[in-house]
């Protein structure tokens, strides 16, 4: 094959790439407007809104003169320069890029060819920036929402159970059996309702006010496990811990998070044995983590929508809780870009597993 015929199988190839790529040169390295266009391929001429003959071969400067006007231009043109002088590659995220026929925001990477040349990866990233900030409107949104109703639900509910407790207490004697036992189911439903309010609130406000820090994950479980002494030597449970990491996180949010697995190996035991609960680490593109029990287990048909909230598996009867324990679980490991998963056979025991990257 000749050297014609293969370049312009690689002309062609890159020409009709669906991710923007071009190629700078940059002839004097201490210049950023010496910088010229090598090669656009049809993404980017297309996001320019030029034909090739209006860009190879001559200067940014001549052609886009807009890119000298804003610090986002500068920047992009300067990380140019520094890359064809100090050769590596530099990701500068998400950038703005606007002339008097187009604006938007693009995913850019700048990478070394040789001295006095890079090339450049661009993908329009416009419309998923416009999506992602909708998302979080409404989800603020949907945020505000919950914690309002909670608050406007807990006032009335705050009233009958002050009503009742009058009752129960300035007419207890007088009052008939079966009027004694109706209270008493009123008084059991708005106990319930109101940790059902409390937990809405809860997993609302998760992330609200997140403080991004250092957590030694060993000290924040031994501390999760004194708060949780009471129900530990209750249940003579028995807590192992390995070996645990430092890592970038939210020491709130990540408190709940154990607290609320070590609880649901406490309370999902076996009866026939006490609880064994092992908790440890392991690294892997960041860490992941395992809280792992030899409680009653969960069948293999449940596990796929026990992180869904105020989904509950077993009767009120049998054991407390509103089913929003685990959704918070999940909450919470997203809110740290990771994922959170099971592994259960009924009456073998609960691994809950979640990973957490590197922030």
């Amino acid at each position: 094959m000749s050297d014609a015929l293969n370049f312009d199988l690689l002309y062609d190839t890159f020409y009709d790439l669906s991710i923007g790529v071009g190629i700078f040169q940059v002839p004097d390295l201490n210049d950023i407007r010496s910088i010229r266009y090598v090669f656009m391929n049809k993404i980017i001429l297309y996001e320019m809104r030029k034909e090739r003959e209006e860009v190879f071969g001559k200067k940014i400067l001549e052609v886009a003169p807009e890119a000298f006007e804003h610090e986002g231009g500068l920047l992009v043109m300067e990380t140019y320069r520094k890359v064809a002088a100090e050769g590596g590659s530099i990701n500068l995220g998400v950038v703005e890029y606007s002339n008097h026929m187009v604006a938007g925001k693009y995913e850019c990477s700048v990478h070394h060819i040789k001295e006095n040349f890079v090339y450049v990866m661009l993908r329009n990233v416009t419309e998923l920036e416009q999506t992602k900030n909708q998302l979080e409107l409404k989800n603020k949104e949907l945020n505000q929402f919950a914690y309002i109703v909670s608050h406007d639900l807990k006032s009335p509910l705050n009233t009958i159970t002050g009503f009742v407790n009058l009752i129960e207490t300035k007419w207890a004697q007088s009052l008939h059996p079966k009027a004694k036992e109706v209270f008493s189911y009123i008084v059991g439903a708005t106990q319930r309702m109101e940790k059902v309010i409390t937990d809405i609130l809860d997993y609302s406000g998760i992330g609200a006010k997140k403080n991004l820090g250092e957590i030694d994950c060993k000290k924040l479980l031994e501390n999760t496990v004194k708060d949780l002494a009471a129900d530990i030597q209750k249940a003579n449970a028995q807590i192992e811990l390995g070996e645990l990491p430092k890592i970038k996180g939210y020491e709130t949010e990540l408190r709940m998070l154990f607290q609320n697995l070590i609880s649901n190996a406490i309370k999902f035991r076996n009866p026939s044995i006490p609880p064994k609960i092992s908790i440890y680490a392991e690294e892997k593109d960041g860490w992941t983590f395992y809280i792992k029990d030899n409680g009653i287990g969960i069948a293999e048909k449940d596990q796929g929508k026990i992180f869904s909230v105020f989904q509950r598996l077993h009767p009120a009867s049998e054991y407390e809780g509103t089913g929003i324990g685990l959704a918070h679980c999940k909450k919470i490991v997203e809110l740290h870009k990771g994922s959170i998963g099971v592994e259960s056979e009924l009456g073998k025991g609960t691994t809950f597993y979640f990973s957490i990257p590197k922030l």
